[in-house]
Order: C-alpha cells, then structure tokens, then sequence
C-alpha cells in the first residue's frame, strides 16, 4: 500500500514539473516571438504577428488559471486592432472581461472594446463601450480625455470642428 501512494505521489510531482515546463516554455516562445515582431522596423510582419496572437491564445487556453493568460489575451486583442481586425479583437476581450473579471487592466480592456467599435464604425456601440469605462474607471488616466471625446465619436472632421466651435 505504501509502494502504490509513493507511486501516485511521484506520478503527481511529475506532471506538476512537467505542467510548469511547460507554461515555462510557452511563456519562453511568446517572449521569443515578441522580440522578433519588435524587430521589424517599419511596417508590421503580419505573419508574424498572426503568429503572436496564436501564441498568446494558446497560452490562455492550456493555463487559463495562471496570471500571464489575461495579459496575453488583452496583447492579443491590442494586435487584432492593429491589424484593423475589429471583430476578432472584440471577441477576444468579450472572453477576457467575462472569464477575468479581477483582471488588474480590465479598465484598459473597456477602452479597447470601444475603440474597436469606433474602429469598426459601430459609433453607438463604441459610446456604449467609452461609457461604461468613464463610469466604471473615473479616476483612469484615459478617463478625463475619453469624457471629452464622447460626444464626437463618429462625426466627419468638419461636423467636429463645428461641433466644438458651437460649444465655445
């Protein structure tokens, strides 16, 4: 009976090392593939950052508890916006802000979703976003400067311009 738990024990102690192995080589590749993306000077390799973002996903998915999969995930939507990939950045922050709710920049997420709504031209849902994020964040550097933007997300230029000349 002793042999079969010192067994059981020793099973459990390996995959333990072998589970932090792994997280450890994954969060190794990912600062791998950071670096090489920050190598391209000009323009941005979008393989690899497609590449990136697969990395960072599943990280996220094979060590959902483990602090770095928030901070991932919210890398990952941030690249989505850069490459213009609205949609797929508003997914990804749906599944950060409903499965991390405790998340140390989840203020940072909000206003990430509204600007993937700006970007997307979904004006109503974009102040949706901004709104929820001024009012659940008021004392957020963005805060103060998201306050004043929300009344012209979604005007042309001129409409601004006009706007802002009628208020003075």
């Amino acid at each position: 009976m002793k042999r079969l738990l010192l067994l059981a024990a020793a099973v459990l102690l390996l995959g333990a090392c072998s589970m932090k192995a792994n997280r450890d080589q994954a969060a190794a590749d990912i600062a791998a593939a950071e670096a090489q993306l920050a190598q391209v000077n000009i323009a941005v390799d979008e393989q690899r950052a497609h590449d990136l973002m697969a990395l960072y996903q599943q990280f996220a998915n094979d060590f959902p508890e483990d602090s770095l999969a928030p901070v991932y995930l919210q890398k990952s939507a941030d690249i989505c916006l850069n490459l213009g990939d609205n949609d797929q950045a508003l997914d990804i922050l749906d599944t950060l802000i409903a499965q991390y709710p405790g998340y140390d920049d989840l203020a940072g997420c909000l206003f990430l979703k509204g600007q993937a709504y700006e970007n997307s031209e979904q004006y109503d849902l974009a102040r949706q976003a901004y709104t929820q994020f001024v009012d659940q964040y008021p004392d957020h550097v963005l805060a103060p400067d998201t306050r004043k933007m929300l009344p012209y997300i979604g005007l042309t230029p001129e409409e601004m311009l006009n706007a802002i000349l009628a208020n003075n």
